[in-house]
C-alpha cells in the first residue's frame, strides 16, 4: 500500500514538473518576442543621432520702394520665428557677427565672401538671405476725429535663398507672395509714411513666409551638420558645438581641412567649393561652455584650428 502511495505521488510530481517546464518555455518565448517588439535592434551608434544645425538669417534687403529697412528686418524675423520652432535648428543671432549691418547693403550685392567666411568661423552650416521684392498697398476708409480707420489690401512678394555654407551652394532659391486685407487704425500723424507702410506690410509678409516654410525646411534637411575646431591645447581639441547641438560623449568626429574654391581655367569662374582633405578622427570626452565639446585624438594627424568636423557614421554590416 505504501509503495502504491509513493508511486502515485511520484507520478503527480512528474506531471507537475513537466507542466511547469512547458509553461516556463512558453513564457520565455513570449518574453523574447515582447522584447523584440519593444526594443528593436539598433543599427547605428550615438554618432548617427541627428545633430542640430546652426542657421544664420540676415536682414532682408527691401527692394520694393515701399516702407523702410524695417520691412526687410521684419521678414528676416519671421523666418527666424518659423525656424526656431523646429528642433533641428539653432538660430544664431546676427549680432554674433561683428559688423553684420555692412554685409547686407540697402542696394547692390551682399558681400558674399565675408558673409561665408564669418559664418564658417561660427560653425554656421546654413545661411538665409532674402529680399522684399514688392509691396503694394491699396486702402480705403475715412478719418474720424483724431483717428484714421483704413481697410488695407496689401500684396507682397519675397525672394528667399538658402545656402549650404560649407560648399556655398544655393540649396533653395524661391519666390513667395501673399495678399492680405485687414483693418488698420492709426493715430493721426503718429508715424512717418515709410514707417507706416512697413507696419501695414507685416501681415502679408508673415503669410508669404509661412507659405514657403514647408518646402524650405524640407530642402534644409539636405544640408549636413558641420562644426569647427575652435582651439587646440596640446592633446585637447575644443569644438565649437556641444550638448546643445546634440553631440554626445564618446562620439567620433571626422576632421577635414578647409574647403577650397575650384576655378575653371578656361573661363576663370569659380565652379564651387571642393571639400577639404580628410585628416582623421577625434573622440568627444567632455563638454564646456554653453555649447562646446572637448575631444582627443582617435586617429590621424595634422589637425589645425578652424578645421571642419563632421559626425562619423560607422559603416553598417
Amino acid at each position: 500500500m505504501k509503495i502504491l502511495l509513493i508511486l502515485s505521488l511520484f507520478l503527480v510530481s512528474s506531471c507537475s514538473l513537466l507542466e511547469l517546464e512547458k509553461y516556463s518555455a512558453q513564457k520565455g518565448e513570449r518574453d523574447l518576442a515582447s522584447q523584440a517588439e519593444e526594443k528593436p535592434i539598433k543599427t547605428t551608434d550615438s554618432g548617427s543621432q541627428a545633430l542640430r544645425k546652426r542657421v544664420l538669417v540676415l536682414p532682408f534687403q527691401n527692394k520694393s520702394g515701399m516702407g523702410s529697412e524695417e520691412v526687410g528686418k521684419y521678414a528676416a524675423e519671421e523666418v527666424k520665428n518659423q525656424l526656431s520652432g523646429v528642433n533641428e535648428f539653432i538660430v544664431v543671432p546676427e549680432g554674433e557677427i561683428q559688423g553684420y549691418e555692412n554685409l547686407i547693403p540697402p542696394t547692390g550685392e551682399p558681400n558674399y565672401a565675408q558673409i561665408f567666411d564669418k559664418a564658417r568661423s561660427l560653425g554656421i552650416v546654413a545661411l538665409v538671405l532674402g529680399s522684399v521684392k514688392e509691396v503694394k498697398i491699396q486702402e480705403k476708409g475715412s478719418q474720424i476725429g483724431l483717428f484714421q480707420t483704413r481697410y488695407n489690401t496689401v500684396q507682397t512678394a519675397l525672394n528667399i535663398k538658402l545656402y549650404d555654407v560649407a560648399t556655398q551652394k544655393v540649396m533653395l532659391d524661391k519666390d513667395t507672395s501673399a495678399e492680405v486685407t485687414q483693418e488698420h487704425t492709426q493715430f493721426f500723424g503718429n508715424r512717418s509714411p515709410a514707417s507706416l507702410d512697413s507696419s501695414r506690410a507685416e501681415g502679408a509678409i508673415s503669410e508669404a513666409v509661412e507659405k514657403l516654410m514647408p518646402g524650405f525646411i524640407s530642402e534644409s534637411h539636405r544640408i549636413g551638420w558641420t562644426g569647427r575646431i575652435a582651439k587646440i591645447d596640446v592633446h585637447r581639441y575644443y569644438i565649437n558645438a556641444g550638448e546643445l547641438s546634440g553631440i554626445t560623449k564618446h562620439q567620433l568626429l571626422r576632421v577635414f581641412g578647409d574647403a577650397e574654391p575650384v576655378v575653371d581655367k578656361e573661363s576663370g569662374l569659380v565652379i564651387g567649393m571642393a571639400p577639404g582633405r580628410f585628416k582623421g578622427l577625434l573622440k568627444v570626452v567632455d563638454f564646456f561652455g554653453n555649447d562646446g565639446a572637448i575631444a582627443v585624438l582617435h586617429s590621424g594627424a595634422g589637425f589645425l584650428e578652424k578645421d571642419r568636423v563632421e559626425a562619423y557614421l560607422p559603416p553598417q554590416p
